[in-house]
């Protein structure tokens, strides 16, 4: 939380509750503010009702509709943390886990109508090998893409580890993950139009920044933290000292570095060893 600067009197907004960690801990520093958390998840809704604190409200719905809800220049503050949540991947009823057998869903929030079983089994051959290329940068892609659709013809995938074992054996590449780890992270990413809303959510949180404020997006993937940099990059090189500067093309924000987990946090959380944050401030 250090590097959101709660100010005690904000307006914040955590755009994936989750089970509300974050959440607790902006609203631990918060006096007279307001912090609004938004996610699809039922579950994270009933952690939600769990928290009996007059400056905090839960909105279930997608981060991406947060624009509906504030006014423009009315936040101090955001932060999303992109992905599935360590309580999604545990129940296997959820679908999202390639280690413990459930029914192909994968959806955030029960409202989203396509689910995995839809992609895998229904998909052409052409769009599933474009989802497992752009979204789990899977080197064999078309290989696996190709297999699935043979497959499916002769009996419809079902479960988790029915697939998770079918791709394992398709592929011939060694690597130190679960040979099913990026395709299952591009089904889940596909199910749950993770690109878009993320897009739609920043474009719409640039308009709710005061000056001053910042947005924390934490990223999996290197395409989530692509769209954080270019949607906050520069208008111009304003690098140039000959060359006089406007204001309107001063640039608006200032995106951080990146930053990666130390290897204590990695110790005490391994999921978070691919975790990688930037940290957007409106100037």
């Amino acid at each position: 939380m250090k590097a959101l600067s709660v100010k005690k009197s904000g307006n914040y907004v955590d755009c994936t509750f989750g089970r509300g960690g974050h959440s607790k801990k902006i609203l631990s520093l918060l006096s007279t503010g307001k912090l609004t958390s938004f996610d699809l998840d039922h579950e994270s809704e009933k952690s939600a009702a769990e928290i009996k604190n007059s400056n905090f409200n839960f909105i279930r719905a997608n981060f991406s509709e947060v624009s509906s809800f504030f006014q423009n220049s009315s936040l101090d503050g955001a932060i999303i943390d992109c992905g599935v949540s360590s309580p999604q991947i545990d129940q296997p009823k959820r679908g999202f886990s390639f280690q413990k057998d459930g029914p192909l869903d994968m959806r955030f929030g029960d409202s989203t109508s396509k689910t995995c079983y839809d992609i895998v089994n229904f998909y052409s051959e052409k769009n599933l090998a474009k989802i497992f290329k752009q979204f789990g940068e899977e080197k064999q892609s078309k290989k696996i893409a190709k297999a699935i659709c043979v497959q499916r013809e002769k009996k419809k995938f079902e479960t988790t580890m029915q697939l998770a074992i079918f791709i394992k054996e398709i592929k011939t590449i060694k690597e130190n993950k679960n040979p099913a780890t990026k395709v299952f992270q591009a089904l889940r990413m596909e199910v749950n139009s993770e690109i878009d809303n993320l897009h739609k959510c920043l474009i719409s949180l640039k308009k709710l920044m005061k000056k001053g404020g910042k947005i924390i997006v934490i990223s999996f993937h290197s395409i989530e933290d692509r769209l954080v940099k270019n949607l906050f990059k520069h208008k111009e090189n304003i690098h140039e000292k000959r060359i006089p500067i406007k204001n309107d093309s001063l640039p608006e924000f200032k995106v951080s570095k990146l930053i990666i987990p130390s290897d204590q946090e990695v110790e005490m959380n391994v999921r978070s060893r691919s975790a990688r944050m930037r940290v957007i401030t409106k100037l």
